[in-house]
């Protein structure tokens, strides 16, 4: 591997709980991408004061700044979050209307709308507590906004019916999911 440059990756963890269930999933690919020698830049958004509605502009800076520059730079982003109520945690949903700074003023009528370099992997890693029949549609749900920004490569892993933090340690399938994704992900 010497002369290629590492995978960068960011992680945003949208628990407001640490050590829950979806940051265990996140533990594990964050595991399994330094085992690949993989850069990477971990924020637990429980952690940082943020507001949902800056921009990526030198004129708004906050604790989450940092994790939006590292992304434009990273080659995969991974997302983790519960559901709650139906959706990603508030957390998360505040971080991603944060993307919004990615596109340019002209986003609408723009063939390259977005400022992001093309070819990076989005990643969501998502716990909830009810069965496999709900909930499997949060990328597609905001996949037109996810489409501008020009991330067309997404990957999902879901792991269902853990509510209780540890209860992903039962769940090794999804564990194994994870694993074998963050595997093909970081190899280059």
């Amino acid at each position: 591997m010497s002369g290629h440059k590492p995978c960068s990756i960011v992680v945003l963890r949208g628990s407001p709980r640490a050590s829950g269930n979806s940051d265990q999933l996140a533990d594990r690919f964050c595991e399994t991408a330094i085992e690949a020698h993989a850069e990477l830049h971990d924020y637990a958004l429980r952690d940082l004061e943020f507001s949902p509605f800056g921009e990526v502009a030198d004129d708004h800076q906050d604790q989450l700044s940092p994790a939006l520059n590292d992304i434009v730079q990273a080659d995969i982003i991974v997302l983790t979050t519960p559901i709650y109520f139906c959706n990603m945690s508030g957390l998360l949903k505040g971080a991603l209307d944060r993307f919004f700074g990615f596109l340019k003023s002209d986003y609408l009528t723009n063939p390259e709308p977005s400022i992001l370099p093309k070819g990076k992997h989005l990643v969501l890693l998502q716990t909830q507590g009810e069965g496999e029949e709900r909930y499997d549609a949060l990328l597609e749900q905001y996949g037109p906004g996810l489409d501008k920004l020009g991330l067309n490569e997404r990957h999902l892993v879901r792991a269902c019916g853990v509510r209780e933090p540890g209860d992903i340690q039962v769940h090794p399938t999804a564990l194994q999911n994870v694993e074998a994704l963050a595997k093909r992900l970081t190899a280059s």
